[in-house]
């Protein structure tokens, strides 16, 4: 494939079918360029989302779309589901599992974040960390399993079996443990009547002073409150120092009974980054120009997690946000088309929405840039604005109005089911 069939027409390709990816590829829908983006999966997911499918609010379908849907109407795009073995930056050639060598003239590398476990023992083994679909289902199923096994071996809730240890006081550690806290107190309560609902501890634990380091105190403590009421221990200046199927023990060293820990403590670029010879920023993040490009290989842009863009108002490094990620690859299709009609590129200037996070059912904070802050149920209503906002298509966001509008007025959580494969 790596011969061009009409090369009059520059062949763009994007690597991850995430928000940067997506956002690139469609960019390019007008421009007289041969699109090919590739992905590991076929579909699209969204990722602000996925605690909700970990503990049953939204479907699978509602985070997780058809990448090909989304390029029925892009005549110049082409989809491939294949992994990257090997980039060569000189040849300007991508080397695949399956489709073997692929050349370009634009590279788009959008390939996404990894976890970072911060060499904790036994994380990478034993944790379950939140940052892919499979992810999500893989954590409510583990859930699942254990409250079922428990309702018929009362002893496992003793050696701490419904306990869950949340690592990351950030938004994916906060978000998730508020709604597993619902969860348990909204739908286990009902479900095993036979089961103590005190008996199951859910622990939020972060390393810095605080949780929710990025917002005012206010909220941080709006936040911290929040999580107390639904039943959540959060316990700050704590470190993991390792951990096992069933216990996780901190530096401190006080062990806590858990069979479960959830792992949202921080991400790094993707490891294939690290074989491309570049100077990498904190992370493994790959620094950028004022247009998103490698300063050394300005046909390639990067975008997304894995790329490190200085805000131009900031100057600071600009956080690994879905925002971010869709902003960035947009701009990269942008510059792309430009380019390819012979125009200069312009420089990457971010929108900022504001830095939000949800809580739990009524309860959000959100902060702006001006420094405006909400909490609270207007929060709830601007955070799930935005977030419909960037779900890829109408069906996703009716999928997800649909189960925010049951849980609200009900607290069910119909996708609460395990599937045996």
């Amino acid at each position: 494939m790596s011969e061009r069939t009409d090369k009059a027409r520059p062949r763009v390709l994007v690597l991850g079918g995430g928000f940067g990816g997506i956002g690139a590829a469609q960019k390019l829908g007008k421009s007289a360029v041969d699109v090919v983006l590739v992905d590991k999966h076929d579909y699209h997911t969204f990722q602000p989302l996925l605690y909700q499918v970990a503990t049953g609010l939204l479907e699978q379908p509602a985070v997780g779309h058809p990448i090909r849907d989304l390029f029925h109407g892009q005549d110049n795009a082409r989809l491939h589901k294949d992994r990257v073995a090997a980039i060569d930056l000189d040849k300007r050639e991508v080397q695949f599992a399956e489709l073997g060598s692929v050349g370009y003239d634009y590279l788009v590398l959008g390939l996404g974040a990894e976890v970072n476990f911060f060499g904790v023992e036994g994380a990478a083994e034993h944790s379950f960390p939140l940052y892919t679909l499979a992810d999500a289902v893989r954590l409510k199923n583990q859930v699942l399993r254990l409250w079922e096994a428990a309702d018929k071996d009362p002893a496992l809730i003793d050696d701490g079996a419904l306990n869950i240890v949340v690592v990351g006081g950030g938004p994916t550690g906060v978000e998730t443990a508020g709604a597993l806290a619902e969860l348990y107190s909204g739908n286990f309560r009902k479900d095993f009547p036979d089961i103590d609902e005190a008996a199951a501890r859910i622990t939020l634990v972060e390393a810095g002073p605080e949780i929710f380091s990025m917002f005012k105190p206010e909220l941080r403590n709006y936040a911290v409150e929040a999580l107390t009421k639904r039943g959540v221990e959060v316990t700050t200046g704590e470190v993991v120092e390792s951990i096992t199927p069933q216990r996780v023990k901190l530096k401190s060293g006080q062990e806590l009974r858990a069979h479960t820990l959830v792992w949202g403590a921080g991400l790094q670029g993707n490891a294939l980054v690290q074989s491309l010879g570049l100077d990498l920023e904190r992370g493994n993040r790959i620094a950028v120009d004022a247009e998103l490009r490698l300063p050394s290989h300005p046909e390639v842009l990067v975008v997304g997690d894995v790329a490190a863009i200085t805000d131009s108002k900031t100057q600071q490094v600009l956080p690994q946000l879905g925002s971010v990620a869709l902003q960035s690859g947009e701009h990269a299709g942008e510059t792309i088309a430009r380019l390819a009609e012979g125009k200069e590129p312009k420089p990457f200037k971010y929108r900022d929405k504001g830095t939000m996070a949800t809580i739990g059912r009524g309860s959000a904070v959100v902060q702006m840039l001006g420094g405006r802050t909400m909490k609270g149920k207007s929060a709830q209503v601007a955070w799930a604005t935005v977030h419909l906002a960037l779900l890829p298509t109408n069906e996703n966001r009716a999928k997800a109005v649909v189960d925010w509008a049951g849980a609200g007025l009900t607290h069910q959580r119909s996708a609460r089911i395990s599937v045996e494969t």
